[in-house]
């Protein structure tokens, strides 16, 4: 089980290279944007080819540019330059995503989504209150629910209900540079996470030729990879790490 690549196909490489025998994969959002490999990431999901693959908020970008253009300069700069590079087949698949909802995998039955409630008070965190998880679950009484978008490794437990997400495979957020996931094996579940070689993807952040004019947003982006501060060293992020999240 794997979310949110944000373009970084070194992290999703190594994570197919650690579980290459693999039954089946689910794909919980958030592919391409807004990362510098995003061919790499598409032609990488293409060879696993999820059995479910839930549209993150992201998709929803490349689908729909005129969601980001009011946002800070630099970001736009970066998406328009990656949609413009994308090959041609990236529409497709992204379109081909489906939405949250109740789904049958490996003969039980779950609610998958990716996790975006649309409104930062309504994160699924790990200290979120039991309201936010229970929207999460979409008014259906599976048991599982997976979860995605808001790049922490945690499983979360309110009853008979179990919620999971699985991390971020290409932008951690609690200070460590890895690719987060889960497998479940023999009805059990287990959060794994797998290190890889960060300097491809700074090599193709470097051939992004627009951001030269945004020199300081390059800087924080190659910075927050690194350090594994996806989105900046602060809160909550910090005390997550502190927690001993991944």
């Amino acid at each position: 089980m794997i979310s949110d690549v944000h373009g970084n196909a070194e992290a999703l490489r190594a994570v197919m290279r650690a579980e290459q025998d693999a039954d089946a994969s689910i794909f919980l959002g958030d592919a391409l944007l807004s990362g510098p490999q995003a061919n790499e990431t598409l032609e990488l999901l293409g060879q696993l080819n999820p059995s479910i693959a839930i549209r993150g908020n992201h998709d929803d970008d490349v689908l729909d540019p005129s969601t980001f253009r009011g946002w800070p300069a630099e970001w736009v700069a970066l998406n328009e330059w990656i949609l413009a590079d994308l090959d041609a087949s990236a529409i497709t698949r992204i379109e081909s995503f489906t939405d949250a909802g109740a789904y049958q995998f490996d003969g039980r039955s779950v609610y998958l989504h990716h996790g975006d409630l649309g409104s930062r008070d309504l994160a699924a965190v790990p200290d979120a209150e039991d309201h936010v998880f229970d929207l999460l679950g979409g008014g259906s009484d599976a048991n599982l629910v997976l979860f995605g978008h808001t790049h922490v490794q945690f499983t979360h437990q309110i009853g008979q209900r179990t919620f999971i997400n699985p991390g971020s495979v290409g932008q951690p957020r609690c200070g460590v540079l890895h690719a987060c996931y889960g497998v479940f094996q023999d009805g059990a579940y287990e959060a794994r996470q797998v290190q890889y070689d960060p300097a491809p993807w700074i090599a193709a952040l470097d051939r992004i030729d627009v951001l030269n004019d945004f020199p300081d947003f390059k800087s924080w982006l190659s910075n927050g990879l690194l350090t594994g501060y996806g989105i900046g060293k602060r809160e909550p992020w910090t005390r997550y790490a502190d927690q001993g999240y991944a």
